[in-house]
């Protein structure tokens, strides 16, 4: 048996040769999308209508699995798919997670609190709902409000009413840190405080700095490690007497209603089950059309014993026409959250693995959103094999699979093939450090049958356990497709003559056939049993009724199943139809 790091044969084969195989899914059953996690697509009849449910569940929040909010591009204005904010966070952990907060489309600032790590880059809406997450994994979904101040030296503390965001009716005075961008927004008449050697604007804390400049209309660039006072209306006149350049600023940041133990909230709304019971009218600051109507919707629950549920709701089309937040409401209570909130929805509505999306946005594709929710999983993850089933026959198609791991904390890992039997074909041990282990799988010599790979890590700092397998099979029962030629010339009336055959190892049950270019089948050459051995059909280039098929890009497909499972064959081929 032969093991091999490098690249798989797959890229040196022709492009018209590729090897098919047919793995018929479980009706209703749940995919593991890392150990612990799993993922569900539901179909129900929801008021008369279809409506195509994606679900994931959970542990949970904590050790390997932590729910976190992720901030676009990591600004405040930023605007990024789902899937390309868990691409930025596959270094350091595998996510599953859902988008977040309702945004301003043009400007990309979220309506609600973002808060991270206890830093805090938007301000709650009084209005609307909030999820806080506390440090021993309870969801709690609750209308924060924002109490903040500044002052310069020993004069009076003054309101803050905003962080990070533009005051549109004046008086008042904005934070803005380097979370927001590059520089303030450019407001006529504003006056802009520079501030160095501030720290992160983190809640309840006493950040302080020196003022550096006073400059006016805004436009202004917020310094590395420091931050920038913005003020409108009458409390203009107030910094810039009472905060000269030179003087020392101290701002406070607080929400009020968020736990101690909580350093992680998100904003969104309205709540939707409270305390197990759904939520039919939230008063919160929506509007009916985004309530009322069925829409494509998205949503975060706990259940009773702590795990996590997303839902997300398709819609839009006539195989999914969405829900109504009462709906989504009642959906939450009925899969057994206890707690619920509900999300941005509409065009917005994404749930998305590892940088895929598993359900269909109604735009089309990921919208870019200002931010999301992720399930972040920092144990060993072994991805998707590209083949889940090999024929290493040396025929130059399937042969190998590339089995890998991904390590997220430095950690020992062990690393088995293990054999249909249970034995170990080959076994590594070793202590890593964060980064991915690939191996290329094949030869003419395994087994045929399940054979498994599997992963484990255990973390050199923590001491944490985690384990995934991934599972493939061998079955060398169909190989050799052979075509005689490439491009056929078919005459009208008379047709043509294309040779082929291909090699069965044991006694299978297989369908012979001509595609064309879309999949339909043109013709059925051989359907029944057949012994190990070589066989060879012969095609005339006429179709089920015996006419000439027209010029075309067409295939030869051979399928065999027996008791190892269903292998399938195909070669292309290009015909020409031509007058006598």
């Amino acid at each position: 048996m032969i093991w091999w790091d490098g690249v798989s044969k797959r890229g040196l084969l022709p492009a018209a040769i590729a090897a098919l195989l047919l793995s018929p899914a479980t009706a209703g059953a749940a995919t593991t999308l890392v150990p612990g996690i799993t993922y569900d697509r539901l179909t129900r009849m929801i008021r008369g209508q279809p409506v195509v449910l994606h679900v994931v569940r959970s542990p949970r929040h904590g050790g390997l699995y932590q729910l976190r909010p992720v901030l676009s591009h990591n600004t405040v204005l930023g605007h990024q798919t789902v899937p390309s904010m868990q691409r930025g966070l596959r270094p350091w952990s595998t996510a599953v997670g859902v988008n977040g907060d309702f945004f301003n489309t043009a400007s990309g600032s979220p309506s609600g609190t973002f808060l991270r790590d206890g830093v805090l880059s938007a301000r709650p809406n009084p209005r609307r709902s909030a999820m806080a997450i506390a440090f021993d994994g309870r969801l709690l979904v609750e209308r924060f409000r924002f109490a903040g101040w500044w002052k310069a030296g020993t004069n009076a503390a003054h309101p803050l009413r905003e962080v990070n965001q533009v005051i549109e009716q004046p008086p008042g005075v904005s934070l803005f840190t380097r979370t927001y961008g590059a520089a303030t927004p450019r407001v006529r008449g504003a006056v802009d405080l520079v501030i160095t050697g501030f720290p992160r604007a983190l809640l309840n804390g006493w950040l302080s700095g020196q003022v550096t400049a006073v400059r006016r209309n805004g436009g202004t660039r917020v310094p590395p490690g420091g931050a920038v006072l913005q003020a409108r209306g009458f409390w203009r006149t107030t910094m810039r007497r009472e905060a000269p350049v030179g003087s020392q600023v101290t701002v406070r940041l607080r929400m009020l209603g968020l736990p101690d133990d909580s350093a992680d909230a998100i904003g969104g709304g309205p709540v939707l089950v409270r305390n197990g019971t759904p939520v039919r009218q939230a008063d919160e600051l929506f509007t009916l059309s985004q309530l009322v109507p069925r829409h494509p919707r998205t949503a975060v629950g706990q259940l009773a014993n702590g795990r996590i549920i997303l839902v997300v709701a398709d819609g839009r089309s006539r195989r999914s026409l969405g829900l109504t937040n009462w709906d989504m409401a009642r959906t939450m209570s009925n899969l057994g959250a206890v707690t619920a909130m509900g999300f941005d929805g509409g065009g917005s509505t994404t749930l998305s693995f590892d940088g895929r999306v598993l359900n269909r946005p109604s735009d089309g594709k990921a919208r870019a959103v200002a931010n999301g929710l992720m399930l972040q999983y920092y144990g060993i993850y072994a991805p998707r094999l590209p083949r889940t089933l090999i024929t290493p026959n040396r025929d130059g198609v399937s042969d190998t699979t590339v089995t890998s791991a991904k390590v997220v904390r430095h950690s020992t890992v062990v690393l088995s093939l293990l054999r249909p039997n249970g034995t170990v074909a080959w076994r590594s041990s070793a202590v890593r450090n964060p980064g991915v282990v690939r191996r290329v799988v094949g030869a003419p010599g395994m087994t045929e049958g399940t054979w498994r790979w599997v992963a484990q890590a255990t973390e050199t700092q923590s001491g944490r356990v985690s384990r995934m397998q991934r599972r493939f099979v061998v079955n060398r029962t169909l190989g050799h497709l052979r075509l005689s030629k490439a491009l056929m010339r078919v005459v009208t009336g008379r047709g043509g003559t294309l040779r082929f055959s291909v090699g069965l190892t044991r006694r299978s049950s297989v369908e012979v056939s001509v595609r064309s270019s879309s999949g339909r089948v043109v013709r059925v050459l051989h359907r029944g049993s057949l012994g190990r051995g070589r066989h060879a059909w012969r095609w005339g280039g006429r179709n089920a009724s015996r006419n000439v098929v027209p010029s075309g890009t067409y295939s030869v497909r051979v399928v065999a199943r027996n008791g190892l499972g269903t292998v399938a064959l195909a070669d292309a081929l290009r015909v020409v139809r031509v007058s006598r």
